[in-house]
């Protein structure tokens, strides 16, 4: 019998109509759902299923005890084989286990939640049929465009690059002028694409376009970088490298 994991952003505060259409799918065909005990996707999918009297449903849980599981479901612990005292490296484990037990990936996602992000890119790297619907775009995105690259430029086009990983990239892609973020981050102060305000690293008007202002609770904590940057800044290192130094800083 086929399995389905079933996950999604927390952010998402009820089920879409065509997700919800999905799911009536899943229960016609008697798949055995593979879900999280987590709040928001987790405990709604489990709700739903409850409803249709459809108990083929396996509640997943790195506790004895899952956090939410409703009347009936079956529960698997998850046993994490990490010592990480984080608990978002020890319920990624736990996806991990329904991603390889189940044939079958239903994602419902934001563009931004790292741990969906995941999910998609687990399902895609070990051969699973993934469907992907995207909530701030109200549509499942089509079967051809569940690629890796696509996926990785929508979590960027939602959430930037940081400065570490935006010299990384470069040296990816053979552009190792830049061997840490200090030194990158002062070409740019030096070049005048950013300033520093009260500690802050803030975009120059000209070049406000290519990043996010990032915030926590409402303080701006400083810059993150758009796939548009990204672009930009591979052209420009070459334009500001001397020819003869493959490495300046």
């Amino acid at each position: 019998m086929n399995k389905v994991f079933i996950s999604g952003s927390i952010s998402i505060k009820s089920l879409p109509k065509s997700v919800e259409e999905s799911l009536d799918k899943i229960i016609g065909s008697g798949m055995e759902v593979l879900v999280g005990d987590a709040d928001g996707i987790d405990t709604m999918v489990q709700n739903y299923c409850k409803r249709a009297n459809y108990n083929n449903v396996t509640v997943y849980s790195i506790y004895a005890t899952p956090r939410y599981i409703a009347s009936g479901f079956h529960s698997k612990l998850v046993i994490p084989k990490s010592d990480s005292k984080r608990e978002r490296e020890l319920q990624k484990e736990k996806d991990a286990s329904m991603t390889m037990a189940s044939e079958y990936s239903l994602v419902i996602w934001d563009g931004k939640s790292k741990g969906s992000y995941n999910n998609i890119l687990r399902a895609i790297e070990n051969n699973k049929k993934a469907k992907v619907y995207l909530s701030y775009e109200n549509r499942f995105l089509q079967s051809d465009k569940i690629t890796e690259s696509e996926i990785d430029f929508i979590y960027r086009k939602n959430n930037g690059y940081s400065a570490a990983e935006v010299v990384e990239y470069l040296k990816n892609e053979g552009e190792d002028y830049f061997q840490q973020t200090k030194s990158f981050n002062k070409c740019l102060l030096d070049h005048k694409i950013i300033k520093k305000e009260d500690g802050v690293y803030l975009p120059m008007p000209d070049y406000k376009d290519y990043f996010f202002i990032e915030k926590y609770r409402g303080k701006i904590k400083g810059v993150r970088f758009t796939n548009e940057f990204i672009n930009w800044v591979e052209k420009w290192v070459k334009q500001i490298k001397p020819p003869e130094e493959q490495s300046l800083f």
